[in-house]
């Protein structure tokens, strides 16, 4: 286990918030306090990382995304 602890400041913090409650990664968020997640497992780590990075992604690189798994999908 990785038992490691990520800590978000900003307004963006309530959006990852938001969706690691969604997902019930262990998470506490209070106004005026940054965002702590519990990173436990691999899988918690990744998701945090993967929804970080969609958070704080310009809108170019969100298209571009979406372009490359349509093509995927083809």
């Amino acid at each position: 286990m990785l038992n490691q602890v990520a800590t978000v400041e900003g307004i963006v913090r309530w959006e990852i918030y938001h969706r690691l409650q969604d997902l019930e990664i262990p998470c506490k968020c209070s106004s005026g306090s940054p965002l702590t997640v519990d990173i436990s497992s691999p899988n918690h780590l990744i998701q945090f990382w993967k929804i970080s990075q969609r958070v704080n992604a310009s809108r170019t690189e969100l298209v571009q995304i979406l372009e490359n798994n349509w093509r995927l999908v083809d």
